[in-house]
C-alpha cells in the first residue's frame, strides 16, 4: 500500500503528465468568442503595458485553458491540492507561484511583482482559494497599487456547463458548448493607497465583476450573437504588450 504522501505525489504527476493534453482537447472543442467595452476601438484587441486579469473562481476553468502558452502568470493556493493545480496549469504554459491570502501571500507578491513592467500579465482569482464565492479580497487591489498595472474585469459566460457541489460552486463548461469571455473596462488603481484606500477600491472592483459577470449570464445570448470569435493564439513574442486577442 502507498502511503498517503506517495499516492499524492503519483495523482500529482499524473495529473501534470496527462491533465494539458486533454484539457487542451476539451477546450478546443468549446465554441468560443471575447467581447469587450474596448475591442471595437483596439481592433479587436485589449491592449495595456500589462494587466492583472480578475474572474470569479467559479469561472476559472474557461479563462485559464483559453489564453495558453501567453506569458500569464497567476497564483496557486499552497493548500494540497496547489501542486496538482500547478502542474497541470504549467503544461498549460501558465507560470503559477505558490501563495495566496491566506498561506504564503508576501513572499507570492513579491515574485509577482518582480520585473514589472510590460508583457506583465497575471491573472488572478481573487475570491480563492477558500472564498467566500464572488468576495473580492484585497490582495488583488495591493497588487495593482504596487505595480501600476491596470485591473481587467472578466465574465464568462457559458451556454452549458457541469456545477459542482464545491464551495464555489465551480462550473465546468460541456464539450462542445458555447462560451463567452467578456472583458470590462481597465480600471487604473492609485499607487501607495492606505488601508482604508485599498478597501474603498476593493468594493468598486468587486461591484465591477459582479455587474460584469451578472450581465454577461442575463445577456449572454445577445453578446455571444455580437462577439468575435476567439481564434488561435498569436506568438506571445509578436504580440502587443499586454494583449488579450479577440480577432
Amino acid at each position: 500500500m502507498l502511503g498517503r504522501k506517495r499516492r499524492r505525489r503519483l495523482r500529482n504527476w499524473l495529473a501534470g503528465w496527462l491533465a494539458p493534453p486533454l484539457v487542451r482537447l476539451w477546450t478546443w472543442s468549446l465554441r468560443k468568442r471575447i467581447s469587450s467595452d474596448e475591442l471595437e476601438e483596439k481592433d479587436g484587441w485589449v491592449t495595456a503595458p500589462g494587466m492583472i486579469v480578475l474572474v470569479w473562481h467559479q469561472r476559472l476553468f474557461t479563462l485559464a485553458t483559453s489564453f495558453p502558452d501567453n506569458g500569464f502568470r497567476t497564483l496557486v493556493s499552497q493548500h494540497s491540492d496547489g501542486e496538482m493545480i500547478s502542474r497541470v496549469l504549467n503544461g498549460l504554459g501558465v507560470e503559477t507561484i505558490r501563495g495566496s491570502t491566506t498561506r504564503g501571500f508576501v513572499g507570492a507578491i513579491r515574485e509577482l511583482v518582480s520585473n514589472p513592467g510590460e508583457n506583465v500579465r497575471i491573472a488572478i482569482t481573487p475570491d480563492g482559494p477558500r472564498g467566500p464565492p464572488m468576495k473580492l479580497q484585497q490582495g488583488a487591489i495591493y497588487i495593482a497599487s504596487k505595480t501600476g498595472l491596470p485591473i481587467l474585469v472578466m465574465g464568462i459566460g457559458l451556454s452549458s456547463s457541469w456545477t459542482f457541489s464545491s464551495w464555489d460552486r465551480f462550473k465546468l463548461p460541456r464539450p462542445f458548448s458555447r462560451a463567452l469571455i467578456r472583458g470590462g473596462k481597465l480600471i487604473s488603481i492609485p499607487p501607495d493607497l492606505n488601508r482604508e484606500e485599498i478597501e474603498q477600491w476593493r468594493i468598486k472592483v468587486e461591484n465591477a465583476m459582479c455587474e460584469n459577470q451578472a450581465d454577461t449570464d442575463e445577456r449572454f445570448e445577445e453578446l455571444y450573437s455580437k462577439s468575435a470569435r476567439l481564434r488561435g493564439m498569436r506568438k506571445k513574442e509578436n504580440s502587443p504588450p499586454g494583449a488579450v486577442p479577440g480577432q
